[in-house]
């Protein structure tokens, strides 16, 4: 015998039950063992869900904080360290993670591992300290290079005789244009001139007292073929006063900011060569005019080279930089102005000279510009402009060095050196002291006055001259070989005590430039500290992934997985949560075979209930009457294959 009224501890019966009586009920009933049956599985049902969501609320309420956790925990972290050790393809790290051997052998392995790593980065900065000190290596390079493809070398002629003496004899002493011709000359006049010379003026008095080129030119020939010396020859303004020069390039190249002032004598515009541009770094233009200048060289030999037969006019002789007669020679590139009282040779009148040529071309690969200026010691044309000259040179970089520091020790700048001012005033007598201290200053590099700056070009262009001589001899008796014009030894300039002659040629077509390149480079140095590091401990690229692996990849991954589980359990949680479907769709459901409806929900359509001690039916569902089921047979008919509702935290 059950009463009713006990059911209501399981929190179903005001749901399910008639109203509260007093009956006795057989239990053997078939009506009342459904009943019973279904009571159970439902308590059941709830003890299990009660049981599972305070599991869940346990385990789920600090979930992301556990996570967390876990993660960075010191237990996962030597988790993953011994892993690492394990399964990494560095040599020898298993051994200290391996459980099967004793600690001291671990330890061995241990200080092994150090002393291996100790000695590959000893070795290693010895190869960064060779990479880093000394990264360029000069080298011969693999390929000839031809003559051709070279301009023949510029060459500058100056007379020792740097004033004619007949023009200076009608200067008056004791004007400012004999102290200007003193200053050319290095002659101390009277200091207590205190004339402010001009460039404009100067140039006037130099024109007028220098010896014209075609006065100091009597034959020139080049590529066995003579031409006419002022054509090939042009007036240029150096250390040695107003000099000759060949196969220099035209100022409109040379010279930043261009005027015709700078000009000695005016441009002939019919002139059969063309001017062109060259650098040492850029060359020649590919599409080239069939007449130009600077020349290259037409062959080998003094035949196609350059000879030319000078005047010195002893008789005019009135001032010089030296205690001979003759003329001073420099060869250099066309790309750069002469130095030629310090640089240039000397050849003395009444000689013949010879002068074999070597061309000396220093390159550089691209791959140099990423190191450093100060370790390369070498510029590109593009790393350092000039404020005078539009080609980057040694030498051009320390006419201008020596320009700005005579403009700001002694407030005047000399007369062949770069106008970077154009209003600064040119040096004069008094001003000797001076400039002769900066000059020696510069020269000798062991003061704050140097030019240590100007660095050598990464391409650059010399020449190697080794001159030789010999007396020249007119007598009648001897026939010389030479091709030379009878008017040379038979005319008004037949003495050749005042004569010089000088061959300038090439001794081969071919020769070998020397490359600038990476001694070590990046690749290199990657290969020799990869090999050392496979060496000492079978380190590669990949050793370097694993390491990024168990760092970023494996942590993320872990710390990922978590928080999907997390977010499993979380909607496994909501399965938990009953709820109920409407009636119209659960009776669309029924109808399509699908779960039992709940049995409140069964015995409400079926009975009726007391409220407020009256009895209120409840709506009618929609279904049909046909269609609708008694309470009764609904707790004894139940369909062969349904089951019960499976959920994903039972499993």
């Amino acid at each position: 015998m059950i009463r009713t009224d006990d059911r209501n501890r399981n929190g179903i019966a005001s749901a399910i039950t008639p109203p509260l009586t007093t009956k006795t009920i057989n239990v053997q009933d078939p009506w009342w063992y459904g009943l019973k049956t279904a009571m159970k599985s439902l308590r059941m049902s709830k003890d299990t869900r009660e049981h599972s969501r305070q599991q869940l609320d346990k385990n789920g309420s600090g979930s992301e904080d556990d996570d967390e956790n876990t993660i960075c925990s010191g237990a996962a972290i030597k988790r993953s360290v011994v892993y690492y050790l394990k399964n990494t393809t560095l040599h020898g790290l298993k051994y200290i993670a391996e459980e099967s051997i004793t600690i001291p052998e671990r330890v061995f392995f241990g200080i092994a591992f150090l002393v291996v790593v100790i000695l590959s980065g000893f070795f290693i900065s010895n190869v960064y300290s060779k990479w880093s000190a000394s990264p360029i290596i000069i080298s011969t390079s693999a390929k000839q290079k031809l003559t051709s493809n070279m301009p023949f070398p510029a060459i500058t002629i100056c007379n020792l005789n740097q004033a004619l003496y007949s023009k200076v004899d009608s200067i008056p002493r004791t004007s400012t244009n004999f102290s200007l011709l003193m200053g050319l000359c290095d002659q101390g006049a009277d200091t207590s001139i205190s004339y402010i010379g001009t460039w404009k003026y100067f140039k006037a008095i130099l024109v007028e007292v220098a010896q014209p080129c075609e006065k100091m030119l009597l034959y020139c020939s080049f590529g066995s073929r003579e031409e006419d010396c002022a054509l090939l020859f042009n007036s240029i303004l150096t250390d040695d006063g107003l000099c000759c020069n060949f196969n220099a390039l035209d100022p409109s190249y040379l010279i930043r900011n261009y005027s015709d002032d700078v000009r000695w004598e005016p441009a002939q515009p019919n002139m059969r060569y063309e001017p062109i541009d060259w650098t040492p770094e850029k060359g020649y233009a590919r599409k080239l005019p069939d007449f130009y200048y600077p020349r290259t060289s037409g062959g080998t030999g003094i035949r196609m080279g350059l000879t030319v037969v000078l005047n010195a006019s002893i008789a005019e002789y009135y001032c010089t930089k030296s205690m001979s007669v003759g003329f001073k020679v420099l060869v250099h590139n066309p790309a750069e102005l002469p130095k030629v009282s310090n640089y240039g040779f000397v050849v003395t009148a009444g000689r013949e000279a010879r002068i074999p040529i070597e061309p000396v071309y220093e390159d550089a690969l691209p791959s140099i510009r990423s190191i450093k200026k100060s370790v390369r010691r070498c510029l590109f044309s593009d790393e350092n402009e000039l404020v005078y000259y539009r080609t980057y040179s040694r030498k051009n970089c320390e006419l201008e060095c020596e320009a700005k520091l005579l403009l700001r020790e002694c407030s005047c700048v000399l007369y062949y050196l770069p106008r970077i001012d154009p209003m600064a005033r040119v040096c004069g007598p008094n001003d000797n002291l001076c400039t002769d201290r900066v000059q020696t200053e510069i020269e000798s590099s062991l003061t704050n006055l140097s030019c240590e700056s100007c660095w050598p070009g990464c391409f650059e262009l010399t020449y190697k001259a080794t001159p030789s001589t010999a007396s020249i001899v007119t007598d009648p008796r001897f026939m010389a070989g030479e091709n030379m014009p009878d008017y040379l030894f038979h005319g008004p300039y037949s003495n050749a005590s005042e004569m010089s002659i000088l061959h300038f040629y090439y001794m081969t077509n071919i020769f070998r430039s020397t490359t600038k390149s990476e001694m070590f480079g990046f690749t290199e140095f990657l290969s020799n500290t990869g090999g050392l590091l496979g060496l000492f401990m079978g380190f590669s690229i990949f050793s370097v992934i694993e390491i990024v692996y168990y760092i970023t990849v494996r942590p993320y991954c872990a710390s990922r997985t978590l928080k999907q589980q997390h977010n499993r359990r979380l909607e496994q949680l909501g399965w938990l949560t009953p709820i109920r479907p409407p009636v119209r769709k659960f009776v669309r459901r029924q109808r399509w075979g699908g779960l039992p409806p709940s049995y409140s929900e069964v015995y409400k359509r079926s009975f009726s209930r007391k409220k407020l001690g009256k009895v209120e039916k409840l709506e009618k569902p929609e279904a049909t009457r046909s269609q609708r089921k008694s309470f009764w047979q609904t707790l004894q008919v139940r369909p062969a294959d349904l089951k019960t509702p499976e959920y994903p935290y039972l499993e």
